[in-house]
């Protein structure tokens, strides 16, 4: 019996990257269908990530109802509410990529600023970027990878604030009308960082037993954070073939120069840049490697 426990522990766990997996693809094709002013790509989308809630709800099923016939030690617990955590998270951040579709769709036809779709698109780079590292903490159990969340997290937040600044120079009903919508936009880009930064704090929780904040890492060393580890339960490492393919579905997350690089252009172009200067065309962007 314990051996089919394990077994079903790690297909939940199949199951939580795969959805997981699918979110990102989702808010790459979110994005481009922005940029493109695609509503077919955006209703696909919309469709796509219901499919996503369903999934979701299921999990969420499964997990509790291991709990209630499995008589769970304290490994499989801890294991089991890291499922329905995540699980709660995965369910807003789908929600989320929903929502940007449908401001993909109503900004196709409104004359927005390149500016502000240029600050957008460096927003939704970082968030592909936090989204791809806490993956890779999810399948690989890595702590020393938790540390690197915030600094990804906090650029995003600062460029959802820079587009309050956009407000200050509004000046025609057309221009608030579209920056409204590309406000939303950007509000859902940065839940979905908060949302994938609160995975990487219960992800410590599960490799650790303690609540420590993710701050606590960024100064250890390999020798203190493996001190740090407790006693995992077995499904964390079966699966992990079908894990890794999975996985390799998302598009590669930049190195960690370019990474520095990009929070710092995209710090520098919320604190100063103006959203409503006098811009060429709308810029053609190539479309995500997801699509």
């Amino acid at each position: 019996m314990r051996e089919q426990f394990t077994k079903q522990l790690t297909h939940l766990r199949q199951d939580l990257i795969g959805i997981y997996t699918d979110i990102d693809l989702n808010l790459h094709k979110a994005m481009d269908a922005l940029n493109a002013g695609d509503k077919q790509e955006a209703r696909e989308v919309k469709r796509a990530t219901r499919a996503i809630d369903k999934r979701c709800e299921e999990l969420e099923d499964s997990a509790y109802q291991l709990i209630a016939l499995q008589n769970p030690l304290a490994s499989d617990l801890r294991l089991l509410q890291f499922f329905i955590y995540v699980d709660f998270n995965l369910q807003r951040m789908s929600s989320h990529v929903r929502n940007l579709a449908r401001f993909a769709k109503r900004l196709s036809d409104k004359n927005v600023p390149p500016a502000l779709i240029e600050l957008l698109q460096h927003q939704a780079d970082l968030v592909y970027m936090l989204l791809s590292v806490t993956v890779k903490t999810m399948a690989q159990n890595n702590l020393a990878e938790v540390a690197e969340l915030p600094k990804l997290e906090k650029p995003v937040e600062a460029l959802y604030k820079g587009f309050y600044k956009a407000f200050t120079q509004l000046k025609t009903p057309e221009e608030v009308d579209a920056a409204s919508k590309v406000l939303m936009a950007s509000r859902m880009l940065e839940r979905v960082a908060g949302n994938a930064l609160q995975i990487g704090e219960r992800l410590v929780f599960l490799l650790t037993g303690n609540r420590e904040p993710l701050s606590e890492f960024a100064n250890m060393d390999e020798e203190e954070l493996e001190d740090m580890y407790v006693g995992q339960n077995p499904s964390l490492q079966k699966g992990n073939k079908k894990i890794e393919k999975m996985t390799s579905q998302i598009p590669e997350v930049a190195d960690d120069q370019e990474v520095a690089t990009r929070v710092r252009e995209a710090l520098e172009l919320a604190s100063k840049k103006n959203p409503f200067e006098k811009d060429a065309a709308k810029p053609k962007r190539k479309k995500s490697s997801a699509s």
